[in-house]
């Protein structure tokens, strides 16, 4: 298919069915394919003269001419396709350099096709069924008499000529279940697929074209994946794939979101979130039953498809096909899990590439690598700013926390100086509150010359702020063992004061200086907060959900905690008994701090 079609694409429900008559299962694709795709194969097929016009026929003289332009492409209700298209004709009777009685006509043809499967290679064919000649209105018919036979000569041979190529669309997708499937119960065996266009239909939405292959059944005493557990082999395999899984799946969605209109791209940039919360998640769990990668595709997946069926990007240099092919791969997999989980999907590097190359044929290995260098673009597709200033230079200085603040609303250098690497003994406690109080004091006066917390919400906010940080680390940076002093860490890689998670916000933050400055890691974590706060929160009016103004403040930390899922589960009945006693445990903690300030850390060293 050529590269020049728009990226405009309509995607109908991709149902992957069992036949129940065949020994093996019978694996059904329908995609429906926007009517963009057959204008292009009229342009580049027929109408390749300047101006996307054809002149199909003219004499010497120029006294006789024939020539189309501009078509439109719909489909009917009763499963044809129907195309307009401008024609200029020119009839008389060349003698010499005159042309006698000359006839000049203007309007339009109108040719009505059906759309069938060409039997020898991969492609949609149209023949056609019925035409006429319309006035340029396009309503009222018109007959010149001499001049329709003499066009119909002309125009059905060429129209009936275009074709609609799949075969690259076909091969790709092929390949790539080829490569991702193996066979049950034999290691390292690929199972054959082998795809083959069934039927096509014409619809208003567009073309409805079903491909098919042919499945194998399970081997008997076949065991499903969720009863089994995986060896240490699998789980080091594992290790190996999640870093890939989440460099495809992060340039994926920049590379939907780049193009999208603000609504979408607000509704990617949580859908990554939250894929990399899942992770996060998976990453922490010690039992996996099953392959991980796999599950974070299908769960990720389930909550992208609906975007980018309702709702799809413009992509630039993507043609409508790749696209197609693209969003049909991944629902393959996807309801290949559901109808044949005997067959082992697998998603490794090889295969996500091969997958990404669906959709960008050309892109980089690079694109796809997982890196944790600060993103701008990441983070403004999260709605943050494009820079996240360190604010560090002087704060590696001898002394530094003796230098006074330059001016109000900042971190000063001299504070996370005094903070860093302090572990407090019992005699230090109160003024090592009172230090990190002053520090999230700053933080939360920079807030407040930035504008986006509303006023009415700024007081909830800045006690939302102060109890994450008791919530997460007890308003600790550091943590001694063994004698060394080190930046306090979770196995699942959260970090610091605010305990940013290392995996949820790659490419957001920078990882070394979340450790290894206090000031950083708090300025971080605050930016996190108000974003879920603004933008979740106070966006959905969860203070009139729950009829409590500082339900605002549970539902922004219900989104730190567990990505933009959950931002009502402090209120719902269905929250697991684990995420509903850390709601409990930061309510309680909210409302101590409200009242006593910092004073009540004490409790969390023993005072």
């Amino acid at each position: 298919m050529p590269q020049g079609i728009a990226t405009l694409v309509a995607l109908g429900a991709l149902l992957w069915t069992v036949s129940p008559g065949l020994l093996a299962g019978e694996l059904q694709v329908p995609i429906t394919l926007d009517y963009r795709i057959l204008d292009q194969a009229l342009d580049e097929q027929l109408l390749s003269g300047p101006g996307n016009t054809a002149e199909l026929f003219t004499d010497g003289s120029r006294c006789n001419s024939l020539r189309l332009s501009n078509p439109r492409i719909e489909g009917t209700d009763d499963g044809q396709v129907r195309i307009l298209t401008d024609i200029s004709t020119r009839t008389g009777i060349p003698t010499g350099n005159h042309c006698m009685l000359p006839l000049e006509w203007n309007g339009v043809i109108e040719t009505r096709h059906q759309a069938y499967i060409d039997r020898h290679r991969p492609a949609i064919d149209f023949r056609i069924v019925d035409s006429g000649i319309l006035e340029t209105n396009e309503q009222t018919r018109a007959v010149p008499g001499v001049i329709w036979n003499w066009i119909k000569d002309f125009i059905q041979p060429r129209f009936d000529a275009v074709s609609v190529d799949l075969a690259p669309a076909v091969g790709n997708l092929q390949d790539l279940l080829q490569l991702v499937l193996h066979a049950p119960q034999a290691a390292g065996a690929r199972v054959p697929v082998r795809l083959a266009l069934h039927r096509v239909t014409a619809t208003p939405a567009g073309l409805n074209l079903v491909l098919r292959a042919q499945l194998p059944d399970p081997p008997p005493n076949w065991t499903p994946a969720s009863d089994q557990v995986l060896t240490e082999a699998e789980l080091a395999h594992w290790d190996t794939r999640w870093q890939a899984w989440d460099g495809f799946a992060t340039w994926l969605i920049k590379t939907l979101g780049a193009s999208a209109e603000p609504e979408l791209a607000r509704a990617l940039a949580d859908l990554l979130l939250q894929a990399r919360y899942d992770l996060r998640d998976a990453l922490a769990d010690d039992d996996r039953a099953r392959d991980p990668v796999r599950d974070l595709f299908l769960n990720t997946w389930e909550r992208l498809a609906p975007l980018l069926h309702d709702t799809r990007p413009t992509l630039p240099a993507v043609p409508a096909l790749q696209y197609a092919t693209f969003v049909s791969a991944a629902d393959a997999l996807s309801t290949l899990d559901r109808i044949a989980p005997h067959l082992g999907v697998q998603l490794d590097r090889n295969s996500l590439r091969s997958f990404a190359r669906l959709l960008v044929p050309r892109v980089s290995d690079d694109a796809l690598e997982y890196g944790t260098e600060v993103d701008p673009a990441l983070r403004a597709l999260l709605g943050l700013d494009p820079e996240f200033n360190q604010n560090e230079e002087a704060s590696t200085l001898p002394f530094a926390w003796l230098i006074p603040a330059a001016h109000a609303g900042q971190v000063t250098p001299a504070l996370v100086a005094r903070l860093t690497g302090w572990v407090p003994a019992a005699t230090e406690i109160d003024d090592y509150l009172g230090t990190m109080a002053q520090l999230l004091d700053q933080v939360i006066l920079a807030e407040r010359s930035k504008g986006k917390v509303p006023g009415h919400a700024f007081d909830i906010y800045a006690t939302l702020l102060r109890t994450t940080a008791w919530q997460e680390s007890c308003w600790r940076q550091y943590v001694r063992k063994n004698g060394q002093v080190n930046t306090i860490q979770s196995p699942g890689g959260a970090i610091g004061l605010m305990q940013i998670n290392r995996h949820v916000w790659r490419g957001v933050y920078n990882l070394d200086a979340l450790g290894r400055d206090v000031g950083y890691n708090a300025r971080a974590g605050n930016e996190i907060l108000v974003h879920y706060l603004v933008d979740f929160a106070i966006k959905h009016r969860e203070d009139q959900a729950a009829g409590d103004p500082r339900a605002l403040a549970r539902a922004a930390y219900g989104v730190y905690n567990g990505g933009p899922r959950h931002l009502e589960r402090y209120r719902k009945a269905t929250t697991s008994k684990h995420l509903k006693a850390v709601d409990d445990e930061f309510w309680k903690k909210y409302q101590a701090m409200d009242q006593r300030g910092p004073a009540a850390l004490r409790a969390c060293y023993g005072i």
